[in-house]
């Protein structure tokens, strides 16, 4: 794989880990209702890349396709997965576990090619496995399987939705402005099945409805101001550019670089606790050891990608 495709996927992570610190701290600081910040910056970003491509021909009939509409709702049910998982995990612990999506790409890759991984991989995907296996045995909780059950269902699905991704006719366009309108699409059928599910959940008591108190959940200006920033900062360029990943290197070395997603935002807390900004990650010695050998399993699958030339 060429050295500037795998810098940009890990550029990519980057920006990912970025956003998830700082939406972390603004959901939570501002109290924010995070169903309507997800929302309104899923619709932000689907909108400003629709506006990008808006010279590409297309209808808004096509956000009613059965693939946009079967891809948008298995982004909500991603977001609700995680969001599930975060109540029993710590968001640090559930980004460390969340890189066993390299491992569920690896063996539904393997069924969907039947073609087994590269003997180059296995000792990375085994120094992946044996470090998720001693986090998730180290954790003291003795209700984070619940945390953790949740995630796996998470990154199940997020996986399904990457390798539909990667099989899409649209998203092979050269033409960027097409590979916009195909983007932005997605993401404006995320925002439109997200209010449809988290209505009828509302219906059904499962939790509060978004039009409660008139719309409240929408009503305070500091949301729309939030959500529309990292809609546009981040959402749309971090869909984008995951989508152009995934054409250009193969699903499994998207989610590869996906797994420095955790240590970059751990070294972003690190950064910021010590300018005393925020508190740093808190892990016990235990989950360090085990993240140390997740580190080690994803390095060795990112330098092994590096020295062929072969995407997977």
């Amino acid at each position: 794989m060429s050295g500037h495709v795998l810098a940009i996927a890990l550029g990519n992570s980057l920006l990912w880990s970025i956003y998830l610190l700082l939406t972390r701290h603004v959901v939570s600081g501002a109290q924010l209702d995070a169903w309507a910040y997800t929302l309104v910056q899923l619709l932000s970003a689907g909108l400003v890349l629709l506006w990008v491509g808006r010279r590409t021909p297309g209808s808004w009939a096509d956000l009613l396709l059965p693939w946009t509409v079967c891809y948008a709702f298995m982004r909500v049910i991603i977001n609700g997965c995680t969001a599930a998982a975060i109540v029993w995990l710590a968001v640090t612990q559930s980004t460390l576990i969340s890189t066993v999506s390299v491992l569920i790409g690896a063996g539904s890759g393997w069924a969907l090619s039947r073609q087994s991984p590269a003997r180059r991989d296995w000792p990375g995907l085994a120094l992946l496995a044996l470090g998720i296996v001693a986090f998730v045995a180290g954790l003291g909780s003795e209700t984070a399987w619940r945390g953790v059950a949740w995630l796996l269902a998470s990154e199940a699905v997020a996986v399904a939705a990457s390798w539909m991704i990667a099989y899409h006719p649209r998203n092979r366009a050269n033409d960027a402005a097409a590979r916009s309108r195909f983007t932005g699409e997605i993401l404006v059928a995320a925002s439109l099945a997200l209010i449809v599910v988290w209505t009828v959940a509302g219906l059904a008591g499962a939790m509060a409805s978004p039009w409660a108190g008139g719309g409240d959940a929408f009503g305070r200006i500091e949301l729309w101001l939030y959500a529309i920033l990292a809609g546009l900062l981040f959402r749309a360029p971090g869909t984008w550019l995951g989508f152009w990943t995934i054409n250009h290197s193969g699903v499994q070395t998207y989610l590869i670089a996906l797994t420095a997603m955790p240590f970059f935002a751990i070294a972003l807390e690190a950064i910021l606790a010590h300018a005393g900004w925020l508190t740093p990650a808190r892990l016990t010695t235990a989950e360090w050891l085990a993240a140390g050998v997740i580190l080690a399993g994803a390095i060795w699958l990112i330098v092994v990608r590096v020295k062929t030339p072969t995407p997977s």
